[in-house]
């Protein structure tokens, strides 16, 4: 992306660039909640935080929304104020996600909250918005909580891409908990469930990690 003559151009002419290694600069990861990577924050000129690119795009499109974040267009601000003159739930959602990766959890829960009570409970924007507030219940480590969370959304979207991604999720909860047993059966559980799933292979890497712990612990 970096090495793109057009991103090039534009971060020597029109943006300073300043590049972070999270895993050293932890300072300023943590300042800025970085959770994920690869994450582009930016600031004003008093390190207050504009807006941000979580993930990878294609550069046209990256540089366009760095652009319009310049000029304050689909910022975090300009969406709150849009969403007083015309509510509607996918600029609600975007909202979310917003404060989602800003580490603004609590505000984040009440706009998923909102885009949920605003439609119907188990169409697609629904199931985002319950996959995203389990996820944040398992980053805060509440794991009994998570898992309650993911299989309801289980339960309620059977059949649906959301309910598979909350069995994997699932079964990495169980995982992360440092229940080994209930982390191995869960995850053959989903490969079973789902043998045609794009997390097949990440299914089975664990079975095979999972299955070296259990022999492990026997020994």
């Amino acid at each position: 992306m970096f090495r793109d003559p057009k991103a090039i151009d534009f971060f020597t002419n029109e943006m300073i660039l300043v590049k972070i290694n999270a895993e050293k600069d932890t300072a300023a990861s943590n300042a800025f909640h970085v959770s994920g990577f690869p994450t582009a924050v930016m600031i004003d000129k008093d390190g207050n935080e504009i807006d941000r690119v979580v993930g990878y795009a294609e550069p046209e499109q990256y540089l366009e929304t760095l652009r319009d974040y310049a000029k304050g267009i689909g910022t975090l601000g300009d969406l709150l104020n849009k969403f007083k003159e015309n509510p509607n739930r996918e600029m609600a959602y975007e909202i979310a996600d917003k404060y989602k990766y800003r580490g603004g959890m609590d505000d984040a829960k009440t706009w998923y909250q909102k885009v949920i009570e605003m439609g119907e409970p188990k169409d697609s924007l629904s199931g985002e918005s319950r996959i995203a507030l389990a996820d944040m219940i398992r980053r805060a480590k509440e794991y009994d909580k998570a898992l309650a969370a993911f299989e309801k959304v289980m339960e309620d979207f059977n059949g649906t891409s959301f309910g598979e991604l909350a069995e994997i999720y699932r079964a990495i909860v169980y995982r992360q908990k440092g229940d080994t047993a209930a982390a191995l059966s869960a995850f053959e559980q989903f490969v079973k469930n789902h043998p045609e799933s794009e997390d097949v292979g990440y299914a089975q890497k664990q079975i095979k990690k999972l299955k070296g712990e259990n022999g492990n612990k026997k020994k």
